[in-house]
């Protein structure tokens, strides 16, 4: 089986793009400004990543109780949906290429898991990026500096 993965350089110049954003926004201008990149705005609080021609090509926007954005998430990877030894290898070789490039480019980063399957950034301007190696993809999270002082307060 073949499946598809953002480039390394691509998933951090994304998550570089979107920590040079002036904070905080809302939903609608996170949609907009995500045209810079390639995505596009889809349903209410969604945009969709079409450049990258993975399977879930879904970017669901969090929002905060004040009507900014939170968070968002996207896949680095396609979505395998059937596991095993091939899929595990290719999983755990994307994530590792990922934080590899995230660490040349932001430091070593915070791992976590029994098997470190996330590695968490902060970065100076109040951000946070959160890569995870999932049971069947590989993914970024992206908090906000406003929503990552929350977290940040409750301990997390």
């Amino acid at each position: 089986m073949t499946w598809k993965a953002m480039s390394s350089d691509r998933v951090c110049d994304v998550v570089d793009f979107w920590i040079a954003v002036d904070w905080p926004r809302t939903p609608e201008q996170v949609q907009q400004l995500g045209q810079q990149i390639g995505w596009s705005p889809d349903e209410d609080e969604m945009m969709e990543n079409g450049t990258d021609a993975l399977s879930e090509p879904a970017v669901p926007i969090a929002t905060m109780p004040t009507g900014e954005t939170a968070s968002f998430s996207f896949w680095v990877t396609d979505v395998v949906r059937e596991p095993g030894v091939e899929a595990d290898a290719f999983l755990d070789d994307q994530y590792a290429l990922l934080v590899r490039e995230a660490q040349s480019r932001w430091g070593k980063g915070d791992s976590s898991g029994t098997e470190a399957r996330s590695t968490q950034w902060d970065f100076a301007g109040g951000a946070r990026a959160v890569a995870s190696r999932g049971e069947r993809s590989v993914s970024v999270a992206f908090t906000t500096p406003q929503f990552a002082q929350v977290l940040r307060e409750l301990g997390e």
